[in-house]
C-alpha cells in the first residue's frame, strides 16, 4: 500500500478529443462509443481552434508542471507531455481536483495564453506499488516530452528550449497495442 495519496492524471488540450470521437470519448464517468455526427456538431461549436502542443510548448508546459510540483509541495513521479494531451504521476495531500486544476492552471499561465485544456480529465488513484509501476510503463510508453523520477528520462536525447524549458524526447518508443501512433 503506498503511504500518500498517488494518483494518475491525464488531460487533453481544448478540442482536441470531441464528443463523439472515432477513439470514443467519456461523458458522466461512462464511456461511449464514436459518433460521426456528434463529432461533426462538437467541431462546429467550438469557440476557438483545438490546440497542438509544439515541442517548445511541451518543454515549457513540463517546465511549469515541475515547478507547480514544487510550489504546491506535490511530488512528480513521472510526466509525458505530448501535442495534444498530457499524462502525470504525482503524490499529493490535496483534493484530486484542486491539484489538477492548480497545475493545468500553472501550465497554462506558463505558456500566456487563453484556454488550452478541456475542462475534464482522467484520473486514477494509484493505490499499491504494483498500481504504480503499471502507471509508470504506461507513460514511458509515449514519446513526448517526458520526465522520469522527475527528471528527463533519457538525457542523451535533451531538449534545452526557450523559457528554461527541458524535456527528453524518445526517438522510437514501444508501440502501443492497437494503438495508433501520436505525434509529438
Amino acid at each position: 500500500m503506498l503511504e500518500r495519496s498517488v494518483t494518475f492524471v491525464t488531460t487533453t488540450s481544448y478540442g482536441s478529443w470531441l464528443p463523439g470521437d472515432v477513439r470514443g470519448y467519456v461523458q458522466n464517468s461512462e464511456i461511449l462509443p464514436a459518433s460521426p455526427s456528434l463529432e461533426r456538431h462538437a467541431r462546429r461549436i467550438l469557440r476557438r481552434q483545438p490546440v497542438l502542443f509544439s515541442e517548445v510548448a511541451q518543454a515549457m508546459l513540463s517546465s511549469a508542471l515541475l515547478a507547480a510540483c514544487d510550489e504546491f509541495a506535490y511530488r512528480l513521479f513521472d510526466l509525458s507531455i505530448e501535442s495534444w494531451h498530457a499524462h502525470w504521476i504525482v503524490r499529493h495531500e490535496d483534493a484530486v481536483d484542486a491539484m489538477v486544476g492548480r497545475l493545468k492552471n500553472r501550465m497554462r499561465q506558463r505558456l500566456n495564453r487563453g484556454r488550452i485544456w478541456t475542462r475534464g480529465y482522467c484520473h486514477r488513484a494509484l493505490l499499491t506499488e504494483e498500481d504504480l509501476i503499471i502507471a509508470r510503463k504506461y507513460i514511458r510508453r509515449h514519446s513526448g516530452c517526458r520526465l522520469i523520477d522527475g527528471k528527463p528520462s533519457d538525457p542523451g536525447h535533451l531538449s534545452a528550449v526557450g523559457n528554461g524549458g527541458v524535456c527528453a524526447r524518445v526517438k522510437n518508443p514501444p508501440a502501443k497495442p492497437g494503438a495508433e501512433s501520436e505525434s509529438a
